[in-house]
């Protein structure tokens, strides 16, 4: 039996036409994956990504501050190992179409001795699992977070295992009287 895919890279950028964040991901069988993530979409994945990070560091602690410390160092670690410079190869197939598929849920399902799986899914139809270890959510989060610099959408993605939040408002503010 052949072993399935392994991921090789990932890609995060910004188009300002669409306003959407195009995330690419490449298997070592040469296939690309292409998808939309919008501002929204962001708001509901980084708190996901931050709760697997946490539960990485939950295996080595069950103290809260020190879990966040570890995802913190894991951060560091995974960012400093990683290839950010190299430049991304294009995949010659693309099993979901040319196109970018625009991602409208997620899941997860729980840690599977030492990965994780998140399901990227679009409203309707096909998209993908992704087999994610300690080190390969924090590359994603890397990218992710560079990918919002270069949006403008005012957010501020941390690092903490603990809420994972983005500093700033994900709402619009609230409405207020004027008299």
């Amino acid at each position: 039996m052949s072993k399935p895919p392994q991921l090789e890279q990932f890609s995060a950028s910004y188009d300002s036409g669409q306003d959407r964040l195009l995330l690419r991901i490449r298997s070592n069988d040469d296939a690309e994956y292409r998808f939309w993530l919008t501002r929204r979409y962001l708001a509901l994945l980084w708190p996901i990504l931050m709760k697997m990070a946490d539960d990485f560091s939950a295996l080595k602690t069950s103290d809260p501050l020190t879990r966040n410390t570890l995802a913190e160092l894991a951060h560091g670690e995974a960012v400093g190992k990683a290839d950010f410079a190299s430049q991304y190869k294009e995949g010659s197939l693309f099993p979901l179409g040319d196109e970018p598929v625009l991602l409208a849920r997620i899941t997860v399902k729980p840690l599977q001795g030492n990965t994780q799986t998140l399901t990227l899914l679009p409203q309707e139809g096909q998209g993908i699992n992704l087999d994610l270890d300690e080190r390969l959510v924090h590359v994603l989060a890397r990218l992710l977070q560079q990918a919002v610099v270069a949006a403008e959408w005012g957010l501020t993605l941390h690092v903490t295992a603990s809420s994972g939040l983005a500093s700033e408002p994900l709402q619009a503010a609230a409405p207020r009287l004027l008299h």
